[in-house]
């Protein structure tokens, strides 16, 4: 895992697909989209389980981008300034923290991209 920052504020979470023993936090308890990663061997098992409903109220706008095959170029920007170019292959991702966007696809590819809802039409496209 690597994070970029801007100014010493954090815009992105580069995701290298190697993953620590046990369940660890990735992002800050605050923020409003939450990535743990999972590492356990075989056989173990959580009681089912669900998580109680509440009203959550967040600012700002998260996304996760996991790369299940393929390539991507990912460019990463900090209002509209590019910040850093990645190039994330499968098993790997990103976290777009405070920052924004742009891809290019290099190999056929298949991901998974989250990001906080309910969902509403606010992208600014600035390229």
């Amino acid at each position: 895992m690597r994070i970029i920052k801007k100014d010493d504020k954090v815009i992105a979470i580069v995701f290298d697909g190697q993953f620590q023993d046990g369940t660890t936090p990735i992002t800050d308890g605050k923020w409003p989209l939450q990535i743990i990663s999972l590492k356990y061997p075989k056989g173990k098992i959580w009681p089912g389980h669900y998580h109680k409903p509440m009203t959550r109220t967040t600012e700002g706008q998260m996304e996760a981008l996991i790369i299940i095959s393929g390539s991507v170029k990912v460019s990463i920007y900090f209002e509209k300034d590019l910040v850093e170019v990645l190039k994330l292959n499968s098993g790997q991702g990103v976290m777009l923290v405070n920052s924004g966007f742009g891809m290019e696809v290099l190999e056929d590819a298949e991901m998974l991209e989250f990001k906080n809802g309910p969902f509403v039409e606010d992208k600014i496209v600035f390229e």
